[in-house]
Formats: structure tokens, sequence, C-alpha cells
């Protein structure tokens, strides 16, 4: 408590290398696994797998923690971790970051033109360059930072399309 009477938000510890569960809207749950941290505002990068599970996972089968298993790229809030509906399950003790590159990401930009957005190690953007029109976008992972509750949601909406 502090000298206010108002209770201190505890915070979760994570780090690179972390295997997460978050639950879905339409029961269930997918995995995630946090891949690069922001060094100063420590946003997290993740990569959630496209397994569901029906009850929340303990153990992971470590073949569905592949690139090619990777349904979402986001850079996410930590609120879910705060309030005790996401959690860690483990470390990933495999884990190396040069297996898990930042991808390129695309970012819609209202009237703009649509483009492509790069960020280096540090998840710092160090550019961007405009599609040309044809392109194929469903090659690219949506640029931008989702709270908690919106990844939950656009998981949720991937699975229902996958299933």
């Amino acid at each position: 408590m502090t000298s206010t009477g108002t209770f201190k938000k505890k915070r979760y510890k994570y780090s690179i290398g972390d295997l997460f569960y978050v639950p879905l809207s339409e029961k269930g749950y997918c995995v995630g696994l946090i891949t690069h941290i922001h060094p100063r505002n420590k946003v997290p990068l993740g990569c959630f797998f496209r397994k569901l599970y029906s009850q929340v996972p303990t153990i992971i089968d470590r073949e569905i923690i592949k690139k090619e298993n990777v349904i979402l790229v986001k850079r996410f809030g930590i609120q879910g971790f705060d309030e005790g509906t996401w959690s860690i399950i483990g470390k990933l003790d495999t884990f190396d970051k040069a297996e898990w590159p930042i991808p390129v990401f695309l970012r819609r930009p209202g009237s703009a033109p649509v483009c492509l957005v790069y960020y280096n190690e540090d998840l710092e953007e160090t550019g961007s360059e405009n599609i040309p029109e044809g392109a194929d976008l469903s090659l690219y992972y949506e640029d931008g930072l989702g709270g908690s509750g919106f990844v939950e949601k656009r998981l949720t909406k991937l699975f229902l399309q996958i299933s």
C-alpha cells in the first residue's frame, strides 16, 4: 500500500523466451512466445501459435513452437499478465533470438498508401516503403500495438477462420 492508502499495481515479470497462454473469447487457449522486448518501454513482441487448447495449457508440445505454426505476430500490452488472465507457462529452453527475427509488418495508415514497416532488434522503427497495388498483403502481419483484449479478440477471430 502507498502512503496515500492506495494499492500499487504489481508489475508482472516476463522475459524473452517465455511461453505464455492467452484465453480466447470463444472458449479455449492459445500459446504465445515472447521473442523481443523494447529495452526502454518494455513492450514485448509475441508470436502466437495455431494450436487451440481446450484447457489452460501446462505442458506445451515443443513441435508446435515453430515459425510455420505462427498465426499472429504482435507487439502487445501486458495488462493480461498484470490482471492474471494471461500467465507464463515456462521458458523455451532452446530459444535462440536469431531464429525469431522481427518480420516486416504491414501498416494501413488511413488515407495514405498501405506500406511495409521495418523494425530493428530493439523494436524501433527503422523505415517504411509503399507497397505496389496488387501486392499480396496476406504475406505480412499487421503493424501496431495491441492491448491484451485486442489480442484475445484477434486470436479468437483467427481461430474461427481456420476451424
